[in-house]
């Protein structure tokens, strides 16, 4: 039954990949398709360049999954003497996995037929995949070439663990060739030891990107050139970074309605898709708010807002903001890096849906370092008290360092559980 529905799934792929690149076609986001024809040849797994020796293949979603794994994919391709191999889904991935490792590539699209032509040509030792890729034809594929598969940093949301389970044959096979789940939070690992093929191999160790939090000077001396052209210097900053256009009026209102006690206050909007700024703008006007873009050539006096639309800036941004929101918490998205304003000791707010970053938002609570508002009032009345206490501040900042520090140390601990069931050789 397992391969009947995985034939079923891998006659069904092609069609769900060309409905897939139809939509990004309509889509405001349709210039990441331009490389696409360009793509294929990878895609197919129709050009490769192996190392010499198999090498360790670590398969990372996109940019965001890279990145995690930075620290672990070399440290991890030492300890067993082997080449890198690093694949991921988007071409942004890819360059950032080259700047990791020299054999940086497109992954083979899921079909039985692709992947195992990939597998074939590059014979990796090991398939380690990070968070949530989980694809039935590759994964079966190195299981049936004796490739073992280690799942890291691994997240499973609800919805998706319940499908699994209702495909229970076709889990079984897919999940045959895992060695082991390293699983982000309790919650996670409870959902894969729920699955079939998976009940023993589940351990937790914690989110690898939780290592990579580092300070950047990216950006700092820009942000300093523009804090010393405007009237903004002294003045109380709330940075709104990687927002979504469904979150833009809660947190606009906010900001307006904590101005009316605290004049002074400005407002840094960061938004996560810089296509859709046109609509941030319009939002912005609606509520009669004295906005300019951070491109703008000219610094006006009296605007207390600053539109972002460069790259490279949030973290320099929430160094010198007062308090600082993470988006994708306020919509459906599930939340983006609820911990890199705690690099900066800075207070986070953010709202109720950080599924992507759960332990992370837990911790900020559990700590004081950051608290969780669902509406624009209960945003305005969190920014007044910042604002109107000092040592509230003050104790709320270095809650948010205590609990970004309290949170490391999962690479150390994916390493060894890795090593200690597959050393060198």
């Amino acid at each position: 039954m397992g391969l009947i529905l995985l034939l079923i799934y891998s006659l069904l792929a092609p069609v769900l990949a060309l409905f897939y690149a139809v939509f990004f076609l309509f889509s405001p986001r349709r210039s990441l398709m331009r490389s696409l024809a360009g793509e294929l040849g990878e895609r197919l797994a129709l050009k490769a360049a192996a190392p010499d020796a198999p090498p360790l293949w670590v398969h990372a979603a996109s940019l965001g999954e890279v990145k995690a794994a930075a620290r672990l994919a070399p440290e991890l391709a030492a300890a067993l003497k082997a080449p890198l191999l690093i694949t991921t889904s988007t071409a942004s991935g890819r360059a950032g996995a080259a700047n990791i490792t020299q054999y940086a590539r497109l992954a083979p699209l899921d079909i039985y037929p692709v992947a195992a032509r990939f597998i074939a040509a590059y014979r990796p030792r090991m398939l380690v995949v990070v968070e949530t890729e989980i694809w039935p034809a590759t994964l079966y594929a190195a299981a049936s070439a004796g490739v073992p598969v280690f799942l890291v940093n691994a997240r499973l949301s609800r919805g998706t663990a319940a499908l699994y389970r209702a495909l229970g044959p076709l889990s079984r096979l897919v999940f045959a060739g895992v060695k082991q789940v390293l699983a982000q939070t309790e919650t996670d690992a409870a959902r894969f030891r729920r699955l079939p093929g998976l009940e023993q191999k589940v351990a937790v160790t914690g989110n690898l990107k939780h290592d990579q939090l580092g300070a950047s000077a990216e950006g700092q001396g820009k942000v300093k050139d523009f804090l010393e052209a405007s009237d903004w210097s002294g003045c109380p900053v709330f940075t709104a970074g990687s927002t979504h256009p469904a979150e833009e009026p809660v947190i606009i209102s906010a900001w307006l309605e904590a101005k009316k006690s605290h004049p002074g206050l400005k407002l840094v909007l960061v938004p996560r898709h810089p296509e859709k700024l046109a609509e941030t703008e319009a939002v912005l006007r609606s509520h009669g708010a004295a906005f300019m873009r951070w491109s703008a050539t000219i610094v006006p006096e009296n605007t207390d807002c600053l539109l972002v639309d460069a790259m490279g800036l949030l973290q320099a941004l929430y160094a010198v903001s007062t308090v600082c929101f993470v988006g994708g918490t306020l919509d459906n998205t599930g939340g983006h890096n609820l911990l890199e304003p705690a690099l900066f000791s800075k207070p986070v707010i953010f709202g109720p849906n950080y599924r992507n970053a759960r332990l992370a938002g837990e911790t900020l609570i559990k700590e004081r370092g950051g608290l969780m508002v669902e509406t624009a009032p209960q945003m305005a009345e969190e920014l007044r008290l910042f604002l109107a206490d000092p040592a509230v501040l003050k104790t709320s900042q270095a809650n948010a360092l205590r609990a970004l520090n309290s949170l490391k140390g999962a690479t150390a601990r994916t390493l060894t559980a890795i090593t200690s069931r597959f050393p060198a050789g």
